[in-house]
């Protein structure tokens, strides 16, 4: 495995009650005493990176006297750790992502480990449960998995994102990275965070009430694959672990927290690599109530961590509304941009130039990850590179005109050299119009002849987006919709 450099490591486990341990790595020695019910921890002091292989020791003196048990963990790295989680974007293997025939042969990075955690109900969509899934359906029980180290059969099935910012992280930082990985297909955001935060929630009580196979707060989608996994053994009057709010299930709320990070942490990591909405996004209520989930996700977690983690995380892609329900795609991507922009230690990576009209999950994932690296290497390892795509500051209007002022814009131009696509603007009627535009500089000049006085400006405002604006890194602009503002003289 690996442990995370310049931060203090805490190492936790069970034992039978009051018994003595000590735990040995890197010239450390740390003791303690188990408490009343066999739970003990210690904290290593913080170590520098170190790509040698060391082994780590721990001991119990049981209590027979002369009795001792020993636990001994080797090949452990000390460099970057993250933590990959969300849905089946994130899921999405390395062996089907569009460049695996040339990178798969080439996954022999010895300084890169990964811990691909498997789950009960994997690659289970709309077909019942079987005696296995039930077996595993709990929070101890639900992933598995060992770490391992980078190859080719075991990076061919592991997050293709997760492992390319892997090897981007790696070649800048030049220490060992590990990588755990435990996105779940479909798991709404709501499964991912601890049940009590969400019933501390005003706003959010009404999806931790009853049964949530019958919660109208919840998504129609999430509980109709709740009811085709579940319905067969409710049915036969199998036993099905869970409780008051009903059967277990990944996508159940709070069910992923407590089986996935609610257990990994408090491990130490540099942060979280974050790819889910979809599940999410599919009514108007659902992108609004995750206005609110997703902050609260977001602090939940570094509540159990004890540190602001960053959070890195893909805005959505395009689709097509034929087959999928993307109509509200527009409005859940701006809303994502604005979370990137407001809220501390966020960064955000742009895909919908990468997505596919009629499917979900698009092949390209290793320009997403290289991305993700980008905003990793500026926002947390304080790099000076450029690693967002413009974003609108401002839109003033210039009589007819509006132009747009820019961040992150030097080198305005069109991804496929053409002329530029995606930008509308609207009158007091609230009707969108597209617009002219002309590029200049770092600023964007719009007009529309049925729009004389413009009030709002919106970019890339369909499911699939046509936009093509990008800067000098050939980083895409965001979705967005910003008000038009009267220019100051």
């Amino acid at each position: 495995m690996v442990l995370q450099r310049d931060q203090s490591l805490p190492i936790w486990g069970q034992t039978d009650a009051g018994e003595k341990i000590s735990v040995r790595f890197a010239d450390q020695i740390k003791t303690t005493t188990a408490d009343a019910t066999g739970k003990w921890k210690v904290t290593l002091t913080a170590l520098p990176a170190s790509a040698e292989p060391r082994s780590l020791t721990v001991t119990a003196e049981e209590n027979v006297p002369g009795a001792v048990e020993n636990r001994k963990l080797t090949n452990i790295l000390v460099g970057e750790v993250w933590l990959a989680a969300g849905q089946s974007n994130m899921e999405f293997p390395l062996a089907r992502e569009l460049h695996a025939a040339q990178e798969i042969p080439s996954a022999k990075n010895s300084r890169i480990r990964l811990l691909n955690l498997a789950f009960a109900g994997q690659y289970f969509f709309n077909k019942p449960f079987g005696t296995n899934e039930f077996a595993r359906m709990t929070p101890e029980g639900f992933f598995w998995g060992d770490w391992k180290n980078d190859a080719p059969t075991t990076a061919r099935d592991f997050s293709a994102i997760a492992y390319y910012f892997s090897r981007e992280i790696q070649q800048d930082q030049q220490v060992p990275v590990g990588i755990i990985h435990c996105a779940v297909g479909g798991s709404p955001t709501e499964a991912w965070i601890r049940r009590q935060a969400l019933a501390c929630a005003p706003d959010l009580q009404s999806l931790v009430r009853g049964n949530w196979l019958t919660n109208p707060a919840l998504d129609d989608w999430c509980r109709q694959r709740g009811h085709e996994n579940l319905d067969a053994a409710l049915t036969a009057g199998r036993a099905v672990p869970g409780d008051d709010l009903g059967p277990n299930h990944h996508f159940k709320p709070g069910f992923l927290w407590d089986a996935g990070p609610g257990r990994i942490a408090p491990f130490a990591l540099r942060g979280v690599l974050w790819y889910q909405g979809e599940s999410n996004s599919l009514e108007e209520r659902r992108v609004q109530q995750h206005g609110k989930l997703f902050p609260l996700l977001v602090r939940d977690w570094r509540a159990a961590w004890s540190a602001e983690l960053p959070f890195l995380f893909c805005q959505l892609a395009s689709i097509q509304t034929n087959g999928y329900k993307s109509a509200f795609w527009p409005a859940f991507r701006d809303q994502q941009r604005k979370f990137a922009e407001t809220l501390p230690h966020l960064g955000m990576a742009v895909t919908s130039d990468h997505g596919l009209p009629n499917d979900v999950h698009p092949r390209e994932k290793r320009e997403i990850g290289r991305r993700l690296a980008l905003v990793a290497r500026a926002q947390v390892y304080a790099e000076n590179v450029e690693f967002s795509g413009p974003r609108p500051l401002a839109a003033m209007a210039r009589g007819a005109e509006v132009e747009i002022i820019f961040s992150h814009g030097v080198g305005l131009a069109t991804s496929d050299g053409l002329g530029v696509n995606g930008f509308e603007l609207a009158g007091d009627d609230g009707i969108f119009y597209p617009a002219t535009t002309k590029l200049t500089g770092e600023t964007v000049l719009l007009s529309a002849v049925a729009v004389p006085s413009p009030r709002k400006v919106r970019y890339g405002w369909q499911p699939f987006s046509a936009g093509n604006l990008v800067n000098h890194a050939r980083l895409p602009a965001s979705t967005f919709e910003i008000p038009v503002i009267s220019k100051q003289p």
